[in-house]
């Protein structure tokens, strides 16, 4: 009788998963605090996130 060989193993599937911790949530009316942008510094960069007239964020650098 013939047997099917087994599947090949992932070895990154077996591994367990890190606890991956709640992201931190921010109100955009705080962040805003009444603007329509705010400007974010991130790796010396300075980024640009804007409420649009739709009431959309749209991130900009």
């Amino acid at each position: 009788m013939f047997t099917r060989p087994p599947e090949p193993r992932d070895a990154l599937a077996e591994q367990p998963t890190p606890a991956c911790p709640t992201p931190p949530r921010y109100a955009a009316e705080h962040l805003f605090a009444g603007a329509r942008q705010v400007i974010i510094v991130h790796g010396g960069r300075e980024y640009c996130l804007r409420l649009t007239a739709a009431n959309k964020l749209i991130l900009t650098a």
